[in-house]
C-alpha cells in the first residue's frame, strides 16, 4: 500500500546530478552533486540534491547540515526547509514510539502463518490485533473498525495513493500503548487506511510496516516463521557477520516516511530501481509499462484480473518473470501489471515497478536501517 506523497526536485534545466536522480542511480547522482557543490559552493541545487540523497541514505546528521546550509542562503527555499521536517521527524521526539523491552535483547514474535501474507498478533491499548508485515505500510495500519475497537481517535490526513494509482483517504492516530511479544512501545504514531479488514478470506485489522520496522535491526523470517526485532545498535556487529560470510548485503534508499527502494532487474532488463513492499499477496513483482517492455513480455489484457487495494478495484494483468536481486534469482515469479495506471507517478524519480511477498516467502529478509542495507537469505 502507497501513500503520503514525496516532493520533487526542480531545477531549472537538468544537471549531471539531476539527470541521474531522475533515472533512480542515486549513488551517482551523489557524486555529480556534490562535485557541483564543491566546485561551486552557491549552487544550491547542488546542495540540496546531495542532502536529499543523504536523506534516503538515512544519514540524518548530513541530510540535515546540507538543507541548513540551503536555507542559511535562501530562508524561503521550501523544498530544503520540507526535507529538513523530514530529516527531524525521522529522528523522532522525545516521548514518541517509546521502546521498553523489559530487559530482553531480542524479540521473536511468531508468524501465525506466512500465506497470504506473513501475520503476527500485537496488542493495541489492551486489545489483541492480528496484523499483516508488510514494508509498504507505515508504523502500524488500522482498519477503520480496528481504529474504532482500540479507542483510537482519528484525524484525517487526506488522500494516499495505492496499486494502481488508485486513491483513498487515510488518517493518523497516536497509540497510546502496543505490546510486540514482551516489549512494550508507548505513544506509536498510526494510521488509519482504507481496505483494511482481510486478505482474502483472512481477517486481519491491519499492518505493521517500515516506519515501525525501522527502529530495529529487523528480519522477516519467512522460513522459521518468526518476526525478529534486535535494537538498531546491533547493526555493526550483523554488518561484521555478514562480511565475514561474504553475504549478500544490498544497498537500501528509504524515501518519504516509510519507502523502501533497492536495485534489481526482471529477465534480462537492465538493473532498475524498484520499491520493496512485501504486502502484495499472491504476487512477487508488479511492472511498469516501460518495465515490460524493457523485459521483453507481452501482457495479455484479454485475462485481466479484478485487484482489489486500498484505493478500491483496478484492472491487473498477470504475468511470469524471472527477477533478480543482488545475487538472488528467482524464476517463474507471478506478476501484475496494473494496465489503467500506476502508483509511482508520486515520486520525483523513476520507478519500474515493485518486488513483493512471493519472491521473499522462501527467504530470512533483513533490514539493516543504520547501514542502510537490506538481506535476504
Amino acid at each position: 500500500m502507497l501513500h503520503l506523497l514525496v516532493g520533487a526536485l526542480v531545477a531549472a534545466s537538468p544537471s549531471p546530478g539531476d539527470l541521474a536522480f531522475k533515472a533512480g542511480r542515486f549513488d551517482e547522482a551523489f557524486t555529480a552533486y556534490t562535485a557541483a557543490a564543491t566546485a561551486n559552493p552557491d549552487d544550491l541545487e547542488a546542495r540540496l540534491g546531495a542532502g536529499t540523497i543523504e536523506l534516503y541514505r538515512n544519514r540524518l546528521d548530513d541530510a540535515e547540515r546540507a538543507f541548513r546550509a540551503v536555507l542559511a542562503k535562501d530562508p524561503q527555499n521550501t523544498r530544503a526547509r520540507g526535507r529538513l521536517a523530514a530529516a527531524l521527524a525521522r529522528e523522532g521526539s522525545p516521548g514518541i514510539f517509546v521502546i521498553d523491552w523489559h530487559g530482553a535483547r531480542e524479540v521473536d514474535l511468531p508468524l501465525l502463518g506466512i500465506d497470504p501474507l506473513p501475520t503476527v498478533h500485537v496488542t493495541v491499548n489492551g486489545h489483541e490485533l492480528t496484523l499483516f508485515v508488510d514494508t509498504g505500510a507505515t508504523t502500524i495500519d488500522l482498519s477503520t473498525e480496528a481504529a474504532q475497537a482500540v479507542g483510537a481517535q482519528v484525524t484525517s490526513e487526506g488522500q494516499g495513493v495505492f496499486a494502481g494509482g488508485k486513491t483513498g483517504g487515510v488518517g493518523s492516530t497516536s497509540l497510546a500503548r502496543v505490546g510486540v511479544g514482551d516489549m512494550t512501545i508507548a505513544a506509536m504514531p498510526g494510521e488509519v487506511v482504507p481496505g483494511l479488514g482481510s486478505i482474502g478470506t483472512t481477517h486481519i485489522d491491519g499492518a505493521i510496516g517500515t516506519s515501525f520496522l525501522d527502529h530495529f535491526l529487523a528480519t522477516i523470517d519467512y522460513r522459521r516463521k518468526l518476526l525478529v526485532l534486535r535494537p538498531a545498535s546491533d547493526s555493526a556487529a550483523f554488518e561484521a557477520d555478514a562480511a565475514r560470510r561474504n553475504a549478500d548485503l544490498r544497498p537500501m534508499w528509504l524515501v518519504g516516511d516509510h519507502f523502501l527502494f533497492a536495485t534489481a532487474h526482471v529477465n534480462a532488463a537492465p538493473e532498475a530501481l524498484f520499491n520493496i513492499d512485501t504486502g502484495g499477496s499472491g504476487i512477487g513483482v508488479q511492472l511498469t509499462q516501460s518495465a515490460l517492455a524493457a523485459a521483453h513480455i507481452a501482457p495479455d489484457l484479454a485475462h485481466a484480473q479484478t485487484f482489489h487495494g486500498g484505493g478500491g478495484e483496478a484492472k491487473a494483468v498477470p504475468f511470469r518473470a524471472s527477477v533478480t536481486l543482488g545475487r538472488r534469482t528467482k524464476r517463474n515469479v507471478p506478476g501484475l501489471y496494473f494496465s489503467e495506471g500506476d502508483q509511482y507517478g508520486i515520486f520525483p524519480f523513476t520507478v519500474e515497478g515493485t518486488i513483493t511477498h512471493e519472491f521473499f516467502r522462501d527467504t530470512a529478509l533483513t533490514f539493516d536501517f543504520v547501514a542502510m542495507r537490506m538481506l535476504d537469505e
